[in-house]
């Protein structure tokens, strides 16, 4: 079996956070300058005195994409779906309007007005980025920084691996359009003046994940390449609009010829040649989510901003009839303890991001908990019980103690393979309840005494045994449940953002349901897919989404303004 690594790679020299879950190999999926085990362990001692990974969440966490609180209400600026009439105060005029100013947008922006065009970008919140500000880095594909660090991959690799990941139910073509221009929107960043402390992996991922530098060439989170974008897209005359809602589309014959917005003064109507839709999905629509998921609102928990309300979503299928392509594909993650405010808290950290005994609502254990690395499984399998509960015991917390976790978490001081300190956090988590016997904790729980009490004895002995005869949970990670005093806790499932929505063509356009590309429209990043079937591709490209924003943006300006030429 072959044991797969967190991956850091800087200078050709991979730098590991520790061993992460056992996945099939990839044979010769990368280039011959990268080696497959590294020569350098990254220790808490030269992490905390420079390491170029200072301040990197996401080692378990966040492979770009959203990060931040817990679930906000819906914004008060969430634009009406399909409002029945416009009567705008005034009318102004530009080449391309980009709707959102996160990632996708400021990206779209920036490239628009650089090939020549006038641009307006329109942000509903009262600040700019949007939940892009708090993700960690960016996929791209043989980018010169790779090519720096020794790196070379092979892209149709990367293709294959990603449909093959989707069961084909991605569109090839974009999947394509996205890895082989994904490298250049990286060499592009740096262009712009945007600089790269490393580039990591998760899992079994590929080394793409781009992680900016702050200006002591520490990695950073994606609000410093915003911060350098956003400047340099102002300077070239593009105008950012805070606060200023979309409130529908201009179309006329079928094609979109600019949108409405509201405005201090009232409803505008800005003509555009082009629009770009970016605006972030629809993690905060409550609406949408029940609709598109199947699933109770209240049933889950969304870290990030408010804001994604759906909006450039809502307002081209209703008033374009685009399609939409797998629209209800979230961004799950590990889940959340009731109390926790942050998946980085360290009760999330050190019980849910790691291989703990969890349990559903009949008592029963339900999957290989070893997945927690790869959180798209992990929330799947959250996702797919009625409730979810973790279990330990004493002896868990004093192996976090004194051997350390599995999975990493360097923002918390928090490497795999290193003790680390936890008790307090645990002990004072208001989630967990404590009990010195199992019934007694099923009884705190809500569960059948009984039911659990079997679950651990069986679980109990294939720790002993060192063989895990439902699931497969490698021996290594096979902690018995048996030290009193006992403690358990109920688990929501959590996401970060959506991924699932209008269906795109190679060069972002939005299309209907016969294919055909909607005359003047875009969309990218959370409004956009194309790149995924129902899931997030997480074990394929680390970073996946902040590339897909930053690429997709990208290429949509580019098309478009290529069109107005």
């Amino acid at each position: 079996m072959v044991r797969c690594t967190i991956r850091v790679i800087r200078d050709g020299t991979p730098y590991h956070f520790g061993e992460f879950l056992p996945f099939a190999n990839r044979v010769g999926k990368l280039g011959p300058n990268v080696k497959k085990e590294g020569t350098m362990n990254l220790t808490r001692r030269n992490f905390l005195e420079g390491s170029a990974l200072a301040g990197i969440t996401a080692a378990v966490g966040l492979a770009g994409c959203s990060s931040g609180s817990q679930k906000e209400a819906p914004s008060e600026k969430q634009a009406e779906s399909s409002p029945s009439t416009h009567n705008p105060v005034k009318t102004e005029d530009f080449d391309i309007v980009v709707v959102g100013s996160g990632t996708a947008g400021t990206c779209a922006a920036l490239r628009a007005s650089e090939k020549g065009a006038s641009v307006l970008c329109l942000e509903k919140n009262s600040g700019l980025m949007g939940t892009s500000a708090f993700a960690e880095g960016f996929a791209g594909v043989n980018s010169k920084f790779q090519a720096d660090q020794g790196i070379q991959i092979d892209p149709v690799s990367v293709i294959s691996d990603t449909m093959n990941y989707h069961h084909c139910a991605c569109l090839a073509p974009v999947v394509r359009e996205m890895v082989f221009n994904s490298g250049e929107t990286m060499n592009w960043f740096e262009e712009n003046g945007v600089t790269f402390a490393a580039v990591a992996a998760l899992g079994n991922s590929y080394p793409t994940w781009h992680l900016p530098a702050d200006e002591k060439g520490m990695a950073t989170h994606v609000s410093t390449v915003l911060g350098i974008l956003q400047p340099a897209a102002e300077a070239m005359g593009v105008e950012f609009r805070t606060e200023e809602p979309m409130t529908g589309l201009v179309v006329e014959n079928g094609t979109v010829k600019g949108v409405y917005a509201q405005g201090k003064e009232g409803e505008i109507q800005i003509n555009a040649k082009a629009v770009i839709l970016a605006t972030g999905g629809w993690a905060n629509n409550p609406e949408m989510f029940e609709k598109l998921t199947a699933k109770s609102y209240d049933s889950v928990r969304v870290w990030g901003l408010e804001g994604r309300d759906g909006d450039g979503i809502n307002f081209a299928v209703n008033e374009t009839g685009a399609a939409t392509h797998h629209p209800e594909a979230v961004m799950w993650h590990t889940g959340a303890l009731d109390g926790t405010d942050a998946f980085s808290d360290i009760p999330n950290f050190t019980l849910l991001m790691q291989p703990t005994l969890h349990v559903n609502e009949n008592a029963q254990r339900y999957f290989n908990e070893a997945f927690t690395s790869d959180f798209t499984c992990c929330g799947n399998a959250l996702s797919s019980q009625g409730s979810n509960y973790v279990i330990i015991d004493d002896a868990y917390i004093d192996h976090i103690e004194t051997v350390g976790p599995w999975m990493p978490m360097p923002n918390l001081g928090a490497f795999a393979g290193q003790p680390f300190e936890c008790r307090d956090g645990i002990e004072s988590a208001k989630g967990l309840v404590k009990a010195n016997t199992i019934e007694e904790l099923a009884e705190k729980l809500g569960l059948d005494k009984e039911a659990l009490a079997k679950t651990v004895d069986n679980y109990n002995k294939y720790c002993e045994n060192g063989v895990d005869e439902e699931y497969g949970k490698s021996a290594d990670m096979l902690l018995p449940v048996s030290k009193a005093p006992f403690y358990g806790g109920k688990v929501t499932p959590t996401l970060f953002t959506t991924v699932g929505g209008l269906k795109v063509n190679s060069q972002m356009q939005v299309v209907n349901e016969a294919g055909e590309a909607i005359g003047g429209l875009y969309a990218a990043g959370g409004d956009a897919n194309g790149m995924y079937g129902a899931n997030y591709d997480v074990d394929v490209m680390s970073g996946g989404q902040q590339g897909w924003c930053a690429t997709s943006g990208r290429l949509a300006a580019e098309h478009a303004v290529e069109t107005l030429k």
